[in-house]
């Protein structure tokens, strides 16, 4: 019989064909995607297997985004140091042609110089002198105020005779009477001749040191400075504008921009890292000019920046120390070019132990000196330092940064240097470091760039070292271009002129540790200042700068100021620091990135890790995914039979559903 349905049968009826809907929407969901479930809570007791491995296919995945980014930093990398590398072997193979000439011809040295003797009276060259390889000689007539004249050469009996000779005769018995004396001495040698139907005498032209008068007098002729052959100065500019060319290329190569940064910047983004404002060789020689400033012949030089203004050193002083030296000095007459790096102290330093004989001086703290470095110039100051208070160049620091070790020397810092002695004078022990100060200044070899000194003070000075107290740094110049001696000129505090000295590295020095894997990292930490870098640099600045042969006027020049191993020392030094630039065979090595062949090692080997990262990750990648989606996955086939079964039986539903509500009390009655 059928009844009237109640309200609790209607909504039986209307839940039962939601289910039915429900099956056939994820049915039709399933036969569409292949997923058992829109949502988490229908994958029932596999929901959580499948949430965790979906997310570590989210950490892989972040992990491969990651590293290709960074596989393309390290890429850049490798291409830019293969491309130097290409770039200093080619540069290695010219130096090396060139190192084959012979140097020393090069240079005026053995080019021979010569005096011509024009006067027809030898009493014109009485009481003259002529200084020949340190020894000065004088010519006498055996008068007493000549008594006692070291080297005298006598032209007693020449003068005695003058009247029975002719002009050449005489000039002969001059240039014989040189010869005499200095066969007495033992410096006569096959490279001194006389040529007595020309009247000369002739000797290496760069053995002249000292002042001589006879080279001033109208009967002496000089002659002409050593010029080289075409071949030679070819050799020489073909061999300066390669160098020049190349420190171009390395700049580019290591200005390198990649993925938004610059890959050798040391995590300073904003700038490229090497500074080379130079556009042409005579423009870097104008700057350089390889005489009274020279090409920074250390790393402290090359990487430090100062800047300095009446702010710190009151009013300073500027004058040349002689007449012809090209060495000068700066004072500063209301402070100094000193900044304090280190205060001792229990904390700072600990106990403070100096060592003469080995040069060191130890703190009990750690990290007591990381502030400084090697070839630092340190000033030490304090009156409880005794006779220690004074100017050194650092040699080295150590790892734990307790304990600098200086040069015991003032030579192999710089081509100059005008420090105190170097090394520790005197033993002694202080506890939590007396009152002692550690500061630092301008290094040896720094180039100051004088700003707004006017035009008649050298654009660029170079340091040669500093005072024990720090109020005077000493410097070569352009004697043209500096007060001379007796006439030194005072800027005061409040003028708007500086005094700089920058880094051709403008970038940072963040080392950044780099996960590419849960397990796994790589450390970045290569920049333009590396010493592999920083030493090809210098090795290429010291054949690109000026007077890579002299170019001094020897008539101009009695103080040895000329070297006429310039050239030889400049190729062999630049062949020393290509070398350690390339492969330094374990020199230097507790400094990071000595030399190229580390760096590309290095670079290497975050490639091959990057690389076996990569397959790693993508098999990872794949067996996660798979797993994902057997846990995921239906059968398409069978959800799309279920959805056409639970379709009929929806409509079955609504058809008992619409049958049963049109049923009426009358149709009942």
């Amino acid at each position: 019989m059928t009844r009237v349905p109640t309200y609790s049968t209607y909504m039986n009826m209307i839940n039962q064909s939601a289910n039915i809907r429900d099956k056939l929407n994820l049915y039709a969901f399933q036969a569409s995607t292949g997923l058992k479930s829109p949502t988490y809570a229908g994958y029932g007791m596999s929901a959580y297997n499948i949430v965790s491995l979906e997310a570590s296919l989210n950490v892989t995945q972040n992990f491969m985004n990651t590293n290709d980014i960074l596989n393309v930093e390290v890429e850049v990398q490798n291409t830019a140091t293969s491309s130097i590398r290409k770039l200093i072997d080619d540069f290695k193979a010219q130096l090396l042609n060139f190192s084959g000439m012979d140097l020393n011809n090069i240079n005026p040295d053995i080019t021979g110089g010569e005096l011509t003797f024009t006067s027809g009276t030898p009493s014109d060259y009485v009481g003259k002198t002529l200084t020949i390889n340190g020894t000065t000689y004088t010519f006498v007539d055996d008068d007493p105020q000549y008594a006692g004249v070291e080297h005298p050469i006598n032209l007693q009996a020449v003068i005695d005779d003058a009247g029975n000779h002719t002009a050449e005769e005489n000039a002969a018995a001059v240039m014989n009477a040189m010869k005499t004396r200095m066969e007495a001495d033992g410096n006569w040698s096959a490279d001194f001749t006389i040529d007595t139907e020309k009247n000369k005498f002739e000797f290496p032209l760069y053995t002249i040191n000292g002042t001589s008068t006879l080279l001033n007098t109208d009967s002496v002729k000089m002659g002409e400075p050593h010029e080289m052959s075409g071949d030679q100065y070819q050799a020489m500019q073909q061999l300066q504008q390669s160098a020049f060319t190349t420190m171009k290329a390395m700049v580019d190569s290591l200005n390198t921009f990649a993925n938004g940064k610059y890959v050798f910047g040391g995590g300073v983004s904003s700038q490229a890292p090497v500074n080379f404002p130079f556009q042409t060789l005579e423009e870097f020689q104008a700057y350089y000019n390889g005489s009274s400033v020279k090409y920074p012949s250390n790393a402290a030089a090359q990487l430090s920046s100062w800047n300095v203004n009446g702010t710190q050193t009151g009013s300073i002083t500027l004058e040349r120390d002689d007449a012809l030296s090209d060495r000068a000095t700066i004072t500063a007459n209301g402070g100094s070019f000193l900044t304090t790096k280190v205060t001792a102290g229990a904390e700072a330093t600990g106990n403070l132990s100096f060592d003469a004989d080995n040069n060191t001086i130890r703190a009990t703290q750690y990290g007591a000196f990381n502030s400084l470095s090697a070839g630092d110039t340190l000033v030490i100051g304090g009156t409880d330092a005794g006779q220690n208070a004074k100017a050194y160049v650092i040699k080295s620091v150590s790892a734990d940064g307790k304990t600098i070790t200086v040069e015991d020397t003032n030579g192999g810092i710089a081509e100059d240097m005008d420090l105190a002695n170097g090394g520790i004078a005197e033993d002694m022990d202080l506890a939590n470091g007396g009152n002692l100060t550690f500061s630092s200044s301008f290094p040896v070899g720094s180039v100051i760039n004088m700003d707004s000194f006017g035009n008649n003070i050298s654009p660029q000075v170079q340091v040669t070292g500093i005072s024990d107290d720090g109020t005077q740094l000493y410097v070569t110049v352009d004697t043209s271009r500096f007060p001379a001696n007796g006439a030194a000129q005072t800027f005061p505090a409040d003028g708007k002129w500086s005094m700089t000295s920058e880094s051709y590295y403008q970038g940072g020095n963040l080392s950044s540790e780099q996960r590419i894997s849960e397990n796994q990292s790589i450390t970045m930490d290569i920049t333009a200042a590396d010493p592999a870098f920083e030493k090809l640099f210098r090795a290429l600045g010291e054949i690109a700068q000026g007077n890579l042969t002299t170019a001094l006027d020897p008539t101009m020049d009695f103080d040895g100021v000329i070297d006429f191993d310039n050239t030889a020392d400049r190729v062999e030094n630049a062949l020393t620091l290509i070398s350690e630039g390339l492969f330094n065979s374990g020199k230097s090595s507790s400094k990071s990135n000595g030399d190229l062949y580390t760096i590309q090692a290095k670079i290497d080997s975050h490639l091959v890790i990057l690389n076996q990262t990569a397959e790693n990750q993508k098999i990872v990648k794949t067996n996660l995914e798979n797993s994902i989606t057997s846990l995921k996955s239906v059968d398409k086939d069978e959800a799309a039979t279920l959805a056409l079964l639970a379709s009929y039986n929806l409509q079955a539903s609504y058809a008992v559903m619409q049958m049963a509500m049109s049923t009426t009390i009358l149709d009942y009655l």
